[in-house]
C-alpha cells in the first residue's frame, strides 16, 4: 500500500484483496464495492499505519464487516404493502430498492361545521350567553394529528344557511364533520338539510353512550359524519365511529385507535346497560404493570383534556370489577 495514502478520511477500512501474497490490504471507503476476491473487512479504527504497513489490532473472519448483495433488498421481496404507513424508515428502504415515486392514498380534505348561533370563535370577546366552539378546535386537532387537511367553520340555526354551508363543503372536500344539531331539538337541523339534499343515510342513533346521536351517510358519494354537540359526546362519538372512518378513506390498514392491556383500578358501574358506556381515564404504573384509572371529575371538559385513554362497558353489562383485565384504547 503506498505511503503517501491519506488515511484520515471518514468510514476508511482495510480489506484484503485477491493476491498470492498473504498479509495483503487496500483501502476501502464505507458503502464502497468489496474488491475481488476480499472477504473480510477491518474498521480503521483498529488499525495503524508504519512505514507502508498496516498494522492490524483486532480479529477479523470471513464476512466481516461485509453486507451481502441483495440482504436490504433482494429480488421479489415486499418491501411495503397496501396500507402501510410511510415512516422515515420505510421511505428509506424504498429509496434503497430504487424508487423514486410510488401510488400513495391521498389525505383527506374534512370539512369540520359547528352549528349553533350560541358559538362563536375561540380568540374573540365571549358575549353573555356564547360558548367558545371547543369542539371545532377540537376535532380540528384530531384530524391535523392524523395528517388530514382540514377547513372550520361556525353554521348558524338557520335551515337554508345549513343547507347551503354542507353543498358547498361537500364540493370542496372528501369528507364533512357536522358538530351540533344532530338531535331531535326544534333547532336540530342538520339532518333535514341533508335529507333535502339527498344523502343517503346509513344510520342515525346507535347504543352507545356518550355519543348516542351520531349519524352517517352519503352525500354525493361523499362520507357526513353527524355528531352531537355535547362535548363528551362529541369526542366519543367521534373516536368510535368518525374517525375510524376517515382514517379508511386515508389507506390505513387498521382504521382504529391502538390498543394495550390493562388492569382496572376501580370497579365502574353504569345506569343503563341497553348501549355500551365509554369511560375516560388515565393510566398508571404500578408493579411493572399498566392500570387503568377511571376519570371522576365534574368538568367534562376537563376529563376529556386529562384522559389518556378510554374503556368501554359493554352492552348488556352493569359493571367491571376492580383488578379486571380489560383493553383500552390509547388517546395519547
Amino acid at each position: 500500500m503506498p505511503d503517501n495514502w491519506d488515511h484520515k478520511g471518514f468510514g476508511v477500512h482495510y480489506c484484503h484483496p485477491t493476491s498470492n501474497d498473504e498479509g495483503t490490504a487496500i483501502r476501502i471507503l464505507t458503502g464502497a464495492k468489496i474488491p475481488e476476491g476480499a472477504d473480510a473487512v477491518v474498521a480503521r479504527e483498529f488499525t495503524t499505519q508504519d512505514k507502508g504497513h498496516v498494522i492490524v489490532m483486532n480479529h477479523t473472519s470471513p464476512c466481516r464487516n461485509i453486507m451481502t448483495k441483495g440482504c436490504d433488498v433482494a429480488l421479489n421481496d415486499l418491501v411495503c404493502a397496501k396500507g402501510d404507513r410511510l415512516a422515515p424508515g420505510m421511505v428509506g428502504i424504498l429509496a434503497a430498492a430504487g424508487y423514486s415515486e410510488i401510488p400513495v392514498f391521498r389525505r383527506p380534505g374534512v370539512a369540520i361545521l359547528a352549528t349553533g348561533d350560541e358559538i362563536i370563535i375561540p380568540g374573540r370577546p365571549l358575549p353573555d350567553g356564547k360558548l367558545y366552539a371547543s369542539n371545532l378546535a377540537m376535532l380540528n386537532a384530531w384530524c391535523r394529528r392524523y395528517g388530514m387537511n382540514t377547513s372550520m367553520d361556525i353554521v348558524g340555526d338557520k335551515p337554508e344557511v345549513i343547507l347551503n354551508k354542507l353543498e358547498s363543503a361537500v364540493e370542496a372536500h372528501d369528507a364533512v364533520l357536522t358538530s351540533g344539531g344532530a338531535w331531535t331539538g326544534d333547532r336540530d337541523f342538520v339532518v333535514k338539510m341533508l335529507e333535502t339534499l339527498g344523502w343517503k343515510q346509513l344510520f342515525h342513533r346507535i347504543r352507545i353512550g356518550p355519543g348516542k346521536a351520531v349519524g352517517f351517510g352519503l352525500l354525493k358519494q361523499k362520507p357526513v359524519f353527524v355528531l352531537p354537540g355535547g362535548p363528551s359526546s362529541n369526542l366519543l362519538a367521534f373516536l368510535q365511529i368518525a374517525l375510524p372512518g376517515l382514517l379508511k378513506l386515508g389507506g390505513y390498514r387498521s382504521p382504529e385507535l391502538p390498543r394495550m392491556q390493562v388492569k382496572l383500578e376501580k370497579t365502574v358501574t353504569v345506569r343503563d346497560s341497553d348501549w355500551t358506556q365509554f369511560i375516560l381515564g388515565v393510566f398508571n404504573e404500578e408493579d411493572g404493570h399498566t392500570s387503568f384509572e377511571p376519570l371522576e371529575l365534574k368538568s367534562r371538559l376537563q376529563s376529556m383534556a386529562r384522559a389518556k385513554g378510554v374503556i368501554a362497558v359493554p352492552e348488556g353489562a352493569k359493571e367491571i370489577s376492580a383488578g379486571s383485565i380489560v383493553s383500552a384504547q390509547l388517546l395519547v
